[in-house]
């Protein structure tokens, strides 16, 4: 089965809010209280913000499908960094979410692959996320891919607060 990756559009604003939801909460509801999940997933995946976002010109979303079926998305932001990139353009990877049925299907490859050209494309010099510390599959393939680990940042969740790694990669 061919992954095919495309660039959203606001008119994906529906379909980006149900695979974001739904792909968060099948990674993380069994770590995470019923009621932290439904505070954060009630403010990261409510139609009018996943609609903002689209619109924003610092935003790229990226969906990955097999034929018809949406299996997951990516979203790039070019307005945030840190201190750590000294001025240099850096650019975030700020969610890669697939469907865990779908994971050995190479998407989040694909849609890193996507995420590199990209930034190449647009001349940054920084690629960078952030990612739960227990998530060491996700690390793993960061790491793959030579992202290292630069700091670490809270991430609110419900009256939870996580711990992200934050990974870069020098690009370009």
């Amino acid at each position: 089965m061919k992954v095919d990756i495309r660039i959203a559009l606001p008119a994906d604003y529906k379909l980006i809010t149900k695979v974001g939801h739904d792909t968060f909460y099948e990674t993380w509801k069994d770590v995470n209280t019923p009621a932290d999940m439904a505070v954060y997933l009630k403010k990261a995946f409510d139609p009018k913000v996943i609609l903002s976002d689209l619109e924003n010109p610092a935003n790229t979303f990226l969906i990955a499908s097999i034929g018809n079926e949406v299996i997951g998305y990516a979203k790039i932001r070019r307005d945030r960094t840190y201190d750590e990139f000294k001025g240099e353009p850096a650019i975030e990877i700020e969610r890669i979410y697939v469907f865990n049925k779908y994971q050995r299907q190479k998407a989040g490859q694909l849609l890193m692959d996507e995420c590199l050209r990209i930034s190449n494309e647009e001349n940054f010099t920084w690629l960078w996320l952030g990612v739960n510390i227990d998530n060491h599959k996700a690390i793993n393939f960061y790491k793959k891919y030579e992202f290292v680990i630069f700091g670490e940042k809270g991430f609110q969740l419900g009256d939870a607060v996580d711990t992200d790694y934050l990974m870069k990669k020098k690009i370009g």
